[in-house]
């Protein structure tokens, strides 16, 4: 099977609106075996994750590689919940069939940070369905909707006494965990602490201490793109910016990371024209688009 990959690239990053085509099977011995895609993320840094598939929680425990096995023939909703707390969860609508035929495929995606460390989820590769896979060391694999399997690649490596040979042993292993349901979720994290009063005082000084407005916007957003805050830290650091425009853009930059979006129509309160006020409630009534 040849694929696309311009075409999947498109499929990635665009919300499905078709449907793959039906299973293939094959003839396995005396039974019939279905065929269905599988599905392989893993984080380039190795950064720990719990991945959503159509709301169904995969994994119970924070992986930086995850196989599942068995999804279903049509658009699969991805979601990546990060296991440190920090990083924004990645939401996707993914259709994970051959965009030519509909055949089913290996899909693999990975998580990468962009230049403002931002993590996205991007496609990898896509290759015919593996009939004989085996995990790689590290890999969580699992079969959805179907009792969790964890499969541990372990190594060792020792010297042959008689020949003084450096020999290397391969192990896996398969535990059952039990059964994955639509109730099972990750379990739940703390909720995002925003900047303490000595962090953020010294984030003030730093962007009060740049020269030009653009540094000053520069600098905010660097600081908050790693840190969580409030929306009166929020009205703060926009009253240190000199010019409206950079107000209006602070604060929409500033609106993922605000621990208490629900008092975010204070921070009109910061400007001066009615304009940049409807602009901003806008913003905040699109759901921070």
């Amino acid at each position: 099977m040849k694929f696309r990959t311009a075409l999947l690239l498109l499929i990635l990053l665009a919300s499905v609106s078709s449907f793959a085509q039906p299973g293939q099977r094959y003839e396995q011995g005396r039974r019939m075996v279905h065929e269905s895609s599988t599905l392989s993320v893993f984080s380039e840094n190795g950064e720990q994750f719990f991945l959503v598939l159509n709301g169904i929680n995969q994994n119970n425990a924070p992986q930086s590689r995850i196989r599942v096995e068995g999804l279903p023939e049509y658009g699969n909703d991805v979601q990546i919940i990060f296991a440190d707390n920090h990083t924004p969860a990645i939401r996707k609508t993914i259709n994970i069939a051959d965009p030519i035929d509909g055949r089913e495929v290996n899909m693999t995606l990975k998580i990468v940070r962009d230049r403002d460390g931002y993590a996205k989820l991007k496609f990898h590769k896509c290759t015919e369905i593996d009939r004989n896979y085996h995990p790689e060391q590290g890999e969580y694999v699992m079969s959805y909707g179907k009792p969790q399997q964890t499969n541990t690649v372990t190594q060792t490596t020792y010297t042959d006494p008689s020949t003084g040979q450096v020999i290397t042993r391969t192990t896996e292993t398969m535990n059952e965990i039990g059964n994955n349901s639509r109730n099972d979720a990750p379990p739940a994290p703390p909720a995002p602490m925003a900047m303490d009063p000595q962090t953020f005082r010294d984030a003030k000084q730093s962007i009060a201490g740049a020269s030009f407005e653009d540094t000053k916007l520069s600098t905010a957003k660097t600081i908050v793109g790693s840190n969580y805050v409030n929306t009166a830290q929020v009205m703060e650091i926009c009253r240190l910016f000199s010019f409206e425009d950079s107000k209006v853009v602070f604060a929409k930059f500033a609106y993922s990371r605000t621990v208490d979006q629900n008092n975010y129509y204070k921070v009109t309160n910061v400007f001066d024209f009615d304009s940049n006020k409807q602009v901003l409630n806008q913003f905040i009534s699109n759901g921070g688009r």
